[in-house]
Parts: C-alpha cells; structure tokens; sequence
C-alpha cells in the first residue's frame, strides 16, 4: 500500500513539471454526478466553460475510509472491519466547437484503477455465534466511465452572470468484479447518468466573487444477475437489482482572487428499494432495504500556480440510509494542452 501511494504521488509531480504552456477553463473540479456512492467516478468538468478544440487531462487520486454504516432506519452502525479506498483516475477529455457556434462540446473518458481493503486486526469475528470473515482485498482496473456535454455560451447581466452544462455519462462494467469478494472496485452493471449542471455567479469588488453551482440528473442502474457469494456466505446481502437514484450537488464558492477558490460541497442521493438475494446455504430473491441514501458536506480549495490547477477537498458523510458512514478526500492537477 506505501509503494502504490508513493508511485501515485510521483505521477502527479512528474506530469505538474512536465507542463509547458497551458489555457485553464474557467472552471474545472467536480462531476457530474453529484452522488455520495459514486464520488469516485467524478468527471473534470461539471461547471462553467471548458475551452473550445483543447485536449485536456485531469490527474486525481481519491480516499475513502469508513468503519460504520447507516442501517435502514438511518442510525449508524459500527462495522467489525474498516473499509479503505485508493482510487487514481487519468481523465482525458477533448472539447471542440459544435458547428462555429457558442456551443462547445465535450467528450471524456475516465480509467480508474486502485485497491479497495476490508481489514481487521483478526481475519474472523464470532457475531451472534456466527463466523464472519472480513479480512479481503481487490485491487486492479475499476468502471470505466464515458461522459458526453454541450455547454452554452455564459450569459451575463451587470454583475450577475450564469450558463447551463447539460451532460450525460454511462458507466461500462469494465472493473475488477468477482463474486467472491465483499468488496469490488467495479459495480458489474450500466449505468446511465443524464444530468443538468450550472453556474450563478455574483461580480464582487476587487476581483472577488461568489457563485453558486449545481448539478441535478436521475441514474438509471441496469442491475445484474450474478450473486456475489462472498457477501452472503458473510451473512451479508447481494444485492443485484438496485434501484435508480437522484442526485444533487451544490457548490458555494467564493473567489478570494481570480486564482483562488475556496467552496463548500454538498450532495444528496435518494436511491429507490433494493432487491437480492440473501440467506446462508440457497440464498432467496427478496427485497434488501428500502433504498441508498446519502448526505454528505464537506469544503475544498482550487488555486492556480503559475499555470497549473490544483483542486483538493474533504467530504464527511452526516446522515443515510443503507450507505457508508464515512470520509472522502481528493486531490487532482488539472492540466489544458
């Protein structure tokens, strides 16, 4: 685990010195999906104008740590083992004018790879005179993930200023999945994501400003049929049919200067009942929980070093249902060629 952190930490210095002359967007650090269970997965460009005919790479690592989960009643709940997450995610994204018009397209691809831990100090606990293990370990190439947008031209009035980002993703089920894991870095289902992104933004005195982004979209989850085995032998759920989610995130951000950004994030996700199969010996097809909820807030800073973008934030979940009661870090460049 020290030698994958050392490895990831090297790539982001050695691409940030590799950089000659580059045009940042206007703005560039979240997602578009705007969901707690898939912060991972977050694409550059959520808000504000990217460049027009620019190949653009966002380079982010990710963390996720919890001990404790929201039980279907939304209290937490303490784990017998602690759940640990690194994820690197290279971006590529290209962006060109659609048609000589104010319109500018988007296309992004991302391919995460890390490792998700399961550990305890003792490979096995006794609950309820039952044997759990949960001592486990996935490592390798996570969902891969395909995000299409067209963002209009920014609209402006005096000092109030505004544009839309409408955008749309799918999720391949392209990870490291296998069904005698309890935990995966890959999900084994589509997803497809539409989502409408946007920025209001205020002209402060002296350079400053405030401005509110958003996103809001529905993601439709395809499900699969194939049990995982690990999780119910561990007296555990396998859920195979989830339901679809809402989602919205909203920003608060205020500009110290034109190059630093200090913001406070918050997302919401309601996700409908969850079936699966459950049950030791001949698992049975049933309802699982009434559904994924999240609410999580956190702050973040963007700055700009001469010509480099840095974005780096911490999110702390407050309140769920059926979901991680935990902690999410991330720290990318951004990098426009």
């Amino acid at each position: 685990m020290q030698r994958f952190k050392i490895i990831i930490f090297s790539v982001l210095i050695f691409s940030s010195l590799m950089l000659i002359k580059l045009t940042l967007p206007n703005k560039a650090y979240a997602g578009p999906d705007g969901s707690g269970n898939n912060f991972f997965y977050k694409g550059a460009f959520a808000f504000g104008t990217p460049p027009a005919n620019k190949f653009i790479t966002y380079q982010m690592m990710t963390y996720q740590s919890w001990g404790s989960v929201f039980n279907n009643n939304g209290e937490s709940v303490n784990l017998p083992a602690v759940v640990t997450r690194y994820v690197y995610l290279p971006e590529f994204i290209w962006t060109n004018k659609i048609f000589n018009t104010s319109l500018t397209n988007l296309f992004e691809v991302i391919a995460p790879f890390g490792q998700t831990t399961q550990h305890k100090s003792s490979p096995q606990v006794t609950i309820n005179n039952q044997i759990y293990n949960y001592s486990n370990s996935s490592s390798g190439l996570g969902d891969i993930l395909v995000y299409e947008g067209v963002s209009t031209k920014t609209y402006s009035d005096g000092n109030l200023s505004a544009n839309l980002f409408p955008q749309v993703s799918f999720t391949v089920p392209a990870g490291n999945w296998n069904n005698d894991s309890t935990v995966n870095l890959g999900g084994d289902e589509w997803q497809i994501m539409p989502t409408l992104t946007g920025q209001v933004s205020y002209q402060l005195p002296s350079n400053m400003k405030i401005a509110v982004d958003y996103a809001i979209g529905y993601s439709y989850n395809e499900g699969h049929s194939t049990i995982n085995m690990a999780e119910v032998n561990s007296g555990l759920a396998s859920i195979t049919n989830p339901s679809n989610n809402f989602f919205a995130d909203g920003f608060l951000n205020y500009f110290i200067t034109p190059d630093l950004d200090i913001f406070n994030e918050t997302t919401y996700v309601k996700q409908g009942a969850n079936d699966g199969y459950i049950g030791k010996g001949t698992p049975v097809y049933e309802q699982i929980n009434n559904g994924y909820k999240d609410v999580a807030t956190g702050f973040g800073v963007d700055y700009h070093i001469k010509n480099v973008m840095i974005d780096a934030r911490v999110l702390r979940d407050l309140h769920g249902d059926n979901g991680p009661d935990g902690v999410y870090s991330q720290v990318g460049l951004i990098m426009v060629f």
